[in-house]
């Protein structure tokens, strides 16, 4: 683990950075702690190399993008190619191609649109399902996440009147300069996994309600499962109410199948936003899905959707490629992925059982999350400050044993993990959990 090289090109080459991008990273929220980023020079397969020449097992995956490994040649050369042949034009010769893929493998794409965040295309699947049904509000659930535009991210509602979200001092998702009134105006904020507080919410309030948004497992909450039942119950009241279900799968799409949450639980939503896995990680693209009769609103264009990139040729051709490898063989680089997935899993469990360290693992193999404590967390509000502070110290730990996590706890795979990278976790894992079992056993 320790570079041979001049221990401190990369702290140095940061302050570089840090003079003219913000903070020396990328993006950030209300998180207390300051992040050190890593300047990569290197990635191979599930291996990524810094600028001091330290190695590291890649279960961050580009927060869950990089399904198909780095450096996968079939994927890169169909990028490369594509680059040479047909870089910017608005329509290519592969769009029937990457359209049909997703159309066969996600239940409710009957009509696709492509974006480039996920951010933009859940405000346009808030847009349909507002056009679809004349109504504003939409209703959405604590902890989870989908996307850092002003009239969906954080807040908090009052525990009793009527769950209309506003900020709160300590807010993690919080922000200022947000517009006035966005959260308070368009959205109900309550709790997940419980169908009798959104029965009781659309009884009431059901005739200004739009749409329901919800991950179908609550990766943002802590990879939170739905309790049995729960998404179809929520498909069923939709139903009765006119309201619009969109599934955000963001990152479950093609994480726990080619089919998504949706194939996997049996409940089919009205709009589904796509992203992250969808484009294999080396290039963005988003993309709305949903039934033929929503979408015909595009069609038509009583619903405005554009972009200058939407559906460029390269994020095209990255979906068509991820799609082609991941599909092949029934999804069997999936399903060996989870496979590889779960052994390093059982390796963690083990080695914190071993040093007397509270951990529970959950959530699919292919976007799982560990937590410091004693109980699989039920509901995203169980994810409070105390545990994501408990996990962040097991990340760092991991981080200096040469294995890189996601946010704060999540883990994900890609599909070129392979026999050598679950040894590479077992020799290190160990380390990392007997120093995070010492700074637990000081502050708790």
């Amino acid at each position: 683990m320790k570079s041979q090289q001049n221990p401190a090109s990369m702290k140095e080459y940061n302050l570089r950075v840090k003079k003219y991008l913000p903070g020396g990273v990328h993006y950030n929220f209300r998180l207390p702690w300051e992040e050190t980023p890593i300047h990569f020079v290197k990635a191979d397969g599930s291996r990524a190399w810094d600028m001091d020449g330290n190695e590291y097992l890649d279960l961050y995956a580009r927060f869950g993008a990089m399904i198909v490994g780095h450096g996968n040649k079939e994927y890169n050369e169909c990028l490369k190619e594509t680059i040479d042949r047909v870089l910017s034009v608005s329509h290519c010769d592969m769009d029937a191609e990457a359209l049909e893929l997703i159309a066969k493998f996600i239940p409710s794409a009957e009509m696709i649109r492509f974006g480039l965040s996920g951010t933009e295309i859940v405000q346009n699947a808030l847009r349909l399902a507002r056009a679809w049904t004349g109504k504003n509000r939409f209703v959405r659930f604590i902890g989870h996440y989908h996307g850092n535009a002003d009239n969906i991210m954080g807040g908090r509602a009052p525990k009793t009147g009527d769950p209309i979200p506003s900020d709160y001092v300590g807010d993690l998702k919080g922000t200022d300069g947000r517009a006035k009134d966005s959260m308070e105006s368009q959205s109900y904020l309550i709790p997940w996994n419980n169908a009798d507080i959104l029965e009781n919410l659309l009884k009431s309030k059901g005739h200004e309600i739009a749409a329901v948004i919800t991950e179908p497992v609550c990766v943002n909450g802590g990879s939170v499962l739905p309790a049995p039942g729960y998404l179809k119950r929520v498909r069923e009241l939709c139903d009765e109410y006119n309201v619009v279900l969109i599934f955000d799968e963001i990152i479950t799409g093609f994480r726990m199948g080619l089919g998504g949450a949706q194939q996997e639980y049996g409940v089919t939503p009205d709009l589904t936003t796509l992203g992250k896995a969808i484009a294999g990680g080396g290039v963005p693209v988003s993309a709305l899905v949903g039934k033929k009769e929503i979408m015909q609103l595009l069609v038509d264009k009583k619903v405005i959707h554009a972009g200058t990139f939407n559906g460029y040729p390269l994020g095209t051709a990255a979906v068509k490629a991820t799609l082609e490898i991941l599909s092949r063989n029934n999804g069997q680089a999936i399903s060996q992925m989870n496979e590889k997935m779960v052994m390093i899993h059982e390796i963690l469990k083990s080695e914190a059982d071993n040093a007397g360290l509270p951990l529970v693992i959950q959530g699919p193999p292919g976007c799982a999350s560990y937590h410091v404590c004693k109980d699989v967390l039920k509901n995203p509000e169980e994810y409070d400050f105390e545990i994501m502070s408990l996990d962040i110290i097991l990340n760092n730990s991991l981080l200096k044993n040469g294995i890189l996590v996601s946010s704060i706890s999540r883990m994900y795979p890609n599909i070129s993990l392979n026999e050598d990278d679950v040894e590479w976790f077992r020799e290190r894992v160990r380390n990392a959990v007997i120093e995070t079992k010492e700074i637990y056993d000081e502050i708790v």
